[in-house]
């Protein structure tokens, strides 16, 4: 095909060569501020370090130089490793680390990202301030999204490599640049090292690089596969990973603290089975019940309002229709929720608890971005001001009904409490016991299964043997009584199973402490006998 015979890149109105200064500088300055204000509420409340993840995500982080074996083996299998690694820096501070704001902080500036490129893209598409500062208002005033930006979680990341994605495949739709098809390649590796949805968003996005512009088939085929190879660097390390550190490239997804492993043993024991396995329908029922809890129903109307608008605009549809990727999320979860061991609970639903609402959180972007079309140029002049101010009256209005009754009210807050294995007895009994009586010496323990003993009782991972240490593990078995002066036995943990199978090899120890619990549950402490 000759050069004139090639399509012609689709004509596109322009915006505006550049935002003008004062648009600049406001949405930097309520950005940085609020997400410092959201910082500082829920701080200063002792309400950002409560979520179980998001306590194994600092231990996850802070084993990466705090331990016996640091370094890369600290690496598991299942969490992917992006956040671990950019918060085990900040960690080397152990009030960081014991409070969790390591994690805090990158999530606040994750979010302040997030929220800056959300504005930029409602701007350069819809070709207003107005639609920027709509997107802006929607991203920045949901309770529910200020409160996950001051915890150490991984979803404010993940919103922000999906953002910053979206936005560079929006660049490269209007310009052809492969500088910027490139950023927003390697935004999507990022997002694929945060959590599986990035996994799930590649196809979509690839599917979007080869029909976004009018070029030659081969050319579009170049594009794709560029953005695949680059894009897809990230989940092809995982399964290296995997294959080479546990001898299985799928042991994220089918070894024993994967979900499904998680899932099958639950229903063993109990017979319970999340509400929504194996229905999609049901799945979708839970998650727009979450989305109207966590985000509001009156942003779920401009939401729908915004995408009705561009279903009805042919000629500019083409341009915004990098926005249906924010979509994303919901095929990802409903179909998680129904067919991957993955489970949501609302309290408006069976079985009326709390649980993973935060999954939600990632349609933000979505739900922020389509009211955005409400302030199109294509809206009479006159009355863009008056739809402008009863769509950010909404949110606004929305966001301060949402902290009416108290920060500590939200659901996604009422939920960090509630689940927080803080505040379970058998962890305040060892956090008591180890705050009043360690002294020096390592402690055998099961992986993951006391997250808040150390951060609390100050205790450094480098005076612990679990599992995760894989050499040492193997020689605790044989002779513990040269590797560790304490032990801590759960019932029917990796301890419980060893001491169980070996139990001549533990005769150096003896018992000096047993908490009885509930439901028959017990935790031993032991500590080596002197001479």
């Amino acid at each position: 095909m000759s050069e004139q015979d090639r399509p012609s890149p689709e004509p596109s109105r322009k915006p505006p060569a550049a935002l003008k200064v004062w648009s600049h500088i406001a949405a930097a300055v309520c950005i940085l501020a609020t997400a410092a204000i959201s910082l500082y509420v829920f701080y200063s409340r002792g309400l950002t370090n409560l979520y179980g993840d998001g306590i194994s995500h600092m231990e996850g982080a802070r084993r990466i130089f705090d331990s016996l074996t640091p370094g890369y083996q600290e690496i598991g299998s299942v969490w992917l490793p992006l956040y671990h690694l950019l918060v085990a820096p900040l960690e080397i501070n152990d009030h960081l680390w014991r409070t969790g704001l390591a994690g805090s902080l990158v999530s606040t500036a994750a979010f302040c990202l997030a929220a800056w490129f959300l504005y930029r893209l409602a701007f350069e598409i819809v070709g207003t301030s107005a639609a920027g500062w709509v997107a802006l208002v929607g991203m920045l005033f949901c309770p529910s999204m200020m409160y996950l930006a001051s915890t150490p979680l991984t979803e404010p990341l993940m919103v922000c490599m999906t953002v910053l994605t979206i936005y560079g495949l929006f660049r490269f739709q209007r310009s052809g640049s492969m500088l910027e098809l490139t950023g927003a390649s390697f935004a999507a590796l990022l997002g694929t090292l945060t959590r599986y949805d990035g996994w799930f968003l590649l196809p979509f996005a690839a599917m979007f690089v080869f029909l976004a512009r009018p070029v030659r088939i081969d050319e579009r085929f170049r594009n794709a596969l560029f953005f695949c190879c680059l894009a897809g660097i990230g989940p092809a390390l995982w399964l290296l990973h995997n294959a080479v550190r546990f001898g299985n490239p799928l042991e994220f997804l089918n070894g024993p603290f994967s979900a499904q492993a998680i899932y099958a043993h639950q229903v063993a024991t109990t017979g319970f089975r999340y509400p929504t396995d194996g229905s999609l329908l049901l799945s979708v029922r839970y998650l727009l019940a979450d989305l109207v809890l966590i985000i509001g129903p009156w942003q779920l109307i401009l939401a729908a309002l915004g995408f009705i608008l561009w279903l009805f605009i042919p000629h500019e549809r083409s341009r915004r229709s990098v926005v249906l990727l924010f979509l994303v999320p919901f095929i990802f979860y409903t179909y998680s929720m129904a067919h991957s061991a993955v489970a949501l609970y609302v309290p408006t639903l069976f079985p009326h608890t709390y649980y993973n609402l935060r999954y939600g959180i990632e349609l933000l972007p979505a739900i922020a971005v389509f009211p955005a079309f409400l302030a199109g140029r294509r809206i009479n002049g006159k009355a863009r001001p008056v739809l402008l101010g009863a769509v950010v009256a909404l949110i606004v209005g929305s966001c301060a009904y949402g902290f009416y009754k108290g920060p500590s009210q939200l659901p996604v807050v009422v939920e960090s409490v509630k689940n927080s294995p803080c505040k379970s007895p058998n962890q305040q009994a060892l956090i008591g016991f180890f705050k009043g009586k360690y002294d020096e010496g390592e402690i055998l323990a099961t992986a993951g299964e006391w997250p808040c003993l150390m951060p609390e009782a100050g205790i450094p991972f480098h005076k612990t043997i679990s599992e995760a240490n894989h050499d040492l593990w193997l020689q605790v078995s044989h002779d513990p009584a040269h590797l560790v002066e304490w032990i801590i036995r759960g019932e029917g943990d990796s301890v419980d199973d060893l001491m169980r199978a070996r139990p001549s090899a533990f005769k150096a120890f003896e018992l000096v402490e047993r908490f009885q619990f509930a439901k028959m549950s017990w935790v031993e402490i032991y500590r080596r006998r002197s001479g």
